[in-house]
């Protein structure tokens, strides 16, 4: 596993909040998980994840970024580099 970007920790905890409080899911999100086949996300669900960090965050993920992300920890990654540096 690759190890991520400095300051992803805040990004990982939006990422189980969102999973947990507005999708419902009850399971540890670990950050192998496959967003679609282990947490089972449908297209409302990662729809609901991508707009919930992109408003807590303050960024924008475009349609082909996100297409390229399977995984919590690909998908944390990719958050944090589209953050500003603080």
């Amino acid at each position: 596993m690759a190890e991520l970007p400095a300051g992803t920790d805040e990004v990982l905890a939006e990422i189980r909040r969102v999973v947990r409080d507005e999708l419902g899911v009850v399971r540890e999100v670990r950050l192998e998980d496959d967003l679609i086949n282990d947490l089972q996300l449908d297209s409302v669900g990662l729809l609901t994840l991508v707009v919930g960090l992109e408003d807590r965050f303050r960024i924008a993920l475009a349609e082909e970024d996100a297409a390229g992300v399977r995984t919590v920890q690909e998908l944390a990654a990719l958050v944090q580099s589209r953050r500003p540096p603080c």
